[in-house]
């Protein structure tokens, strides 16, 4: 509505006249949707008992809504209506990321001018990442040591370090988990996300990722020649950004703080990587095994090869063995994560351990018991938070 016309009394407002005098007062007044301006034009020859006024009346507009990180604006209306009493909804990219709010994203354009979500407020929602879901299905055979290819999609957090090669699984869109001894060669490592192929051709093709720091277990021990104490082997890495999530890159979920990610003998996980495989050369697609937990002491009669004498390696609570006698990972598998599916939510895999050791490849390995580092892995990653 624009220079509609209103007469009526002044009410409470004082003004002194004097005759001949021109005196232009304005008001403005907000109510429900429409803020109102009125003008009044108070010349006359005496006293002042009334007054006419013209006012505009504009609907409230809360402008066009902020943008959501990994996520997108959905107007509710046949157009994108930004005014009073208008609607929005907030989505995120799915399946990658979902929303961290209780609600459904849904937004309204409210008589302040600004959007709200149901209990009135006006902070964005965040998309956060989903955790443990591989993109394709995993197959359920095959092995790193003599096994089959894995297919793009199946280890979306699975991670590649060159020079040494080794793996690494992705534990957030900002944070990667390694064994310590990734990064004994090499503590600026060059890594990678989302790949299957790593051939010369593949790496000129992909961008590494830029890691900020480096995070080592303050238990693990110092390199030796002939390393026999695998113990704390563990690592992280935090990136310069975050990394953006997709068919081929996704994080998986850390073990939860009850026993049932404890895993106990028999239970069945897999783990993926680029490592020497039975015609003793390393892997240029990514391979994977599904191996089962086993008794400590199956890892400990494995004879060492070469031969070394048995009691100099030191086995600990803070391992797990895995594997069947045949399938196994092997050098340059270091790091990667065994991983087993969550006993709350069978959608989703959690990463029960990282590749550590083994004293023959093609038997059974030794694997860094991931649940026994949460309470480390969260205040590290807590202490350098955005």
């Amino acid at each position: 509505m624009s220079g509609s016309r209103v007469e009526g009394q002044l009410c409470g407002q004082k003004t002194k006249q004097y005759p001949g005098s021109h005196i232009l007062e304005e008001f403005n007044v907000s109510y429900n949707n429409l803020t109102v301006t009125f003008q009044s034009d108070l010349s006359n020859e005496g006293s002042f008992t009334g007054f006419v006024a013209y006012y505009i009346a504009v609907a409230v507009d809360c402008g066009i809504p902020d943008q959501l990180k990994n996520g997108a604006v959905i107007y509710l209306a046949e157009s994108e209506e930004t005014h009073y009493p208008a609607t929005i909804r907030y989505v995120c990219n799915e399946p990658y990321y979902t929303l961290n709010s209780i609600g459904c994203g849904i937004y309204r354009c409210a008589a302040s001018g600004k959007w709200v979500d149901e209990e009135e407020k006006t902070e964005l929602p965040v998309c956060v990442p989903v955790y443990g879901v591989p993109h394709t299905p995993v197959e359920e055979t095959g092995r790193i040591f003599g096994g089959v290819f894995a297919k793009s999609g199946n280890f979306p957090w699975q991670i590649y370090f060159y020079n040494p090669r080794g793996g690494g699984a992705l534990i957030s869109d900002h944070w990667i988990v390694t064994a310590a001894q990734v990064l004994d060669e090499n503590p600026n490592p060059t890594v990678y996300a989302g790949l299957l192929f790593v051939g010369p051709n593949a790496l000129r093709e992909a961008s590494p990722i830029e890691v900020d720091n480096v995070f080592i277990h303050p238990n693990w021990t110092t390199a030796t020649e002939h390393r026999t104490n695998f113990d704390n082997d563990i690592a992280l890495l935090r990136l310069k950004k975050p990394m953006t999530l997709g068919p081929t890159i996704s994080p998986v979920c850390l073990p939860g703080t009850s026993s049932d990610y404890d895993p106990q003998t028999g239970t069945l996980g897999f783990v993926a990587g680029w490592g020497r495989t039975e015609i003793k050369r390393t892997s240029m697609k990514l391979k994977a095994v599904k191996i089962p937990v086993k008794e400590m002491d199956v890892c400990r009669r494995v004879k060492p090869d070469p031969p070394a004498d048995m009691l100099t390696y030191i086995f600990t609570d803070n391992m797990i063995c895995a594997g069947d006698g045949r399938q196994d990972s092997c050098q340059g598998d270091s790091g990667g994560a065994y991983v087993i599916q969550d006993p709350h939510n069978e959608t989703r895999y959690y990463v029960a351990g990282l590749v550590s050791w083994g004293l023959k490849c093609g038997t059974y390995g030794l694997y860094t018991k991931v649940a026994n580092y949460v309470d480390w892995i969260v205040e590290i990653m807590n202490q350098y938070k955005d």
